[in-house]
């Protein structure tokens, strides 16, 4: 995407493998990639989060881990995050067994969306504020007890893990985890095609699922219509090339699946409050301000 980045380096204290940051509002940071792990928890109302060729849009109480060497920024629209940073090999030791290691890897081997309920159902919250409460009280002997609280974080993170998988069945998906299967299913549709003209029957036809079943379901768990849901993601992905490509207005809209330049300019306005043009001026001279 012609996106520069850059390697974090020297983020983290001399001789301990963890770092906690609180950002504020907004929060904005270019994109660059580290060694660690990350784990983002989203406190304010929204987050807009770039993850290689792709934008999360979270909100509050969703949770995003990126795995190590994943290139991310924080774009505008992003707002008090709790980010926890760490390094694999204080998990691994000669007392790991293989297929302990092999566990860890499946687990952060992708960047990963929790949506705040499933969050919520594992009960993350509970693990990541008793990590979050030994840094911010920094008694005696808390960093060993952050890294105590860490392991009860990643072994929790684990025994709960439940795989997706790759196909849905043909009947209704009733259970918390089936739509969120269902959901992760169509956006990854959506986003993987979204510069492209996208009719309804061509998403239920892959998700083998009726067009009733899809627009019903999806407007259920997102709140927002299959379309609605497709546009904003189009403008937010259009938000970075404004931010970092050389391209005319015209030439972003249209590859980012807008017919014409005037619809762009409205659906943008709809969402930022501005035109592509304002946002551009706006936000370009201060990608890369960091506020941790």
């Amino acid at each position: 995407m012609g996106v520069p980045t850059f390697l974090e380096t020297g983020h983290m204290t001399e001789g301990f493998p963890i770092r906690v940051i609180h950002t504020g509002n907004p929060f904005n940071f270019a994109a660059h990639w580290h060694e660690e792990v990350e784990l983002v928890v989203v406190n304010g109302k929204s987050a807009r989060i770039g993850v290689n060729n792709h934008v999360h849009e979270l909100q509050q109480g969703d949770v995003l881990l990126i795995k190590p060497g994943d290139v991310h920024c924080f774009l505008p629209g992003t707002n008090h995050l709790t980010i926890i940073q760490f390094r694999l090999e204080l998990l691994t030791g000669s007392f790991t067994t293989d297929k302990e290691t092999q566990n860890l890897r499946e687990l952060f081997n992708k960047t990963t969306v929790i949506p705040s309920n499933i969050s919520n159902e594992q009960n993350l919250e509970k693990y990541i504020d008793a990590l979050l409460d030994e840094e911010k009280d920094q008694q005696t002997g808390y960093r060993w007890l952050m890294v105590a609280r860490l392991y009860d974080l990643i072994v929790h993170m684990l025994r709960t893990n439940t795989p997706l998988t790759s196909e849905l069945n043909s009947g209704w998906p009733c259970t918390a985890s089936k739509k969120f299967e269902f959901l992760e299913s169509v956006c990854a549709y959506l986003e993987e095609h979204y510069a492209e003209p996208i009719r309804l029957d061509q998403v239920a036809e892959h998700i083998k699922f009726s067009k009733f079943h899809v627009c019903k379901l999806f407007k259920e768990v997102k709140g927002i219509t299959l379309m609605e849901y497709l546009n904003h993601f189009r403008i937010i992905k259009s938000e970075w090339a404004l931010l970092f490509r050389e391209e005319s207005i015209l030439d972003i809209a249209i590859g980012h699946g807008f017919n014409n330049v005037n619809s762009y300019n409205r659906l943008f306005k709809k969402y930022n409050d501005c035109t592509p043009s304002e946002f551009r001026k706006k936000h370009r001279t201060n990608i890369t301000t960091y506020e941790g």
